[in-house]
């Protein structure tokens, strides 16, 4: 009789390890278009073709603020029929304080979630978006992107914000990411070797859990000016994924390759096998 209630409790632990497993969402894979901005410039639909054929499901655009609605529609009738989706799109601080009602419309006919701003202050004051730096320059950037925030959720869209190194840097002994993440509505688009410069990136995706959106699949350090293709450096992918499909809940992962030594369009398709070939 125990050994029968036994085996009847293994297996039902057994049964509902198995339907976790089942039941868990898989997170959809992208490319950062900005790797292969030179090549959609000169071919923009054949691009797009390339990606979709290489087996991408989404994508992030970049230059694309200036697109009418009527261009908007038209690349959104071209996405649907490679299947494709648009996860988010890439903006400069500026967008933010002055053409947020435009990048509301255009993110809607493209069907994107997110409007992620791509940096934060310049080293210049002045030179993109705000005109402030410094520990208050970070504090007015959040004030902003806080401001979006809650206008895009009611939009039913996200506010994101994609890192560099120096966001991780101390500055009067704050770290400018910490800063951000006061703002309660906005999402991290963590872009992982710049994160890793300054600071581990699965303890930055667990001490914010549910607060990133994507993670940018970049690879590091690089060696003679060219990066490494995805999981030939040091970043310890298996933790990295763990994290941020648990802790970090993100919506969809975002290839992004810098140089290498092969052309770019090869670089994303090589990354992209290794990607299944590292994440399964």
């Amino acid at each position: 009789m125990i050994q029968n209630r036994r085996g009847f409790l293994a297996a039902a632990a057994a049964s509902a390890i198995s339907l976790r497993a089942q039941t868990r969402t898989r997170v959809p894979v992208g490319v950062l278009l900005y790797a292969v901005q030179k090549e959609l410039n000169a071919d923009f639909d054949g691009t797009l073709r390339s990606v979709a054929a290489m087996g991408y499901e989404g994508v992030e655009f970049t230059q694309y603020i200036d697109w009418t609605p009527v261009r908007a529609k038209e690349i959104r009738t071209l996405l649907d029929s490679l299947r494709l989706t648009c996860y988010s799109t890439h903006n400069e601080p500026e967008v933010f304080s002055k053409r947020l009602d435009h990048a509301i419309e255009i993110n809607h006919i493209l069907g994107s979630e997110s409007v992620s701003c791509v940096r934060g202050l310049a080293a210049t004051p002045g030179a993109i978006g705000f005109q402030a730096s410094g520990i208050d320059g970070w504090k007015k950037l959040t004030d902003v992107l806080q401001n979006s925030a809650a206008r895009l959720k009611r939009e039913k869209q996200r506010c994101a914000f994609h890192n560099h190194a120096v966001e991780f840097q101390t500055v009067a002994g704050q770290r400018p990411i910490d800063i951000l993440a006061t703002a309660p509505d906005l999402y991290f688009q963590t872009d992982i070797r710049a994160c890793s410069q300054h600071a581990d990136p699965v303890a930055f995706i667990e001490k914010y859990p549910g607060r990133h959106d994507c993670i940018l699949t970049t690879d590091g350090p690089p060696a003679n000016g060219k990066s490494p293709l995805l999981g030939k450096g040091e970043m310890p992918w298996k933790r990295i994924f763990t994290a941020a499909e648990n802790a970090g809940h993100i919506r969809f992962y975002l290839i992004t390759q810098s140089a290498t030594d092969m052309p770019q369009m090869d670089a994303i398709r090589k990354d992209l096998e290794l990607f299944r070939q590292l994440h399964g």
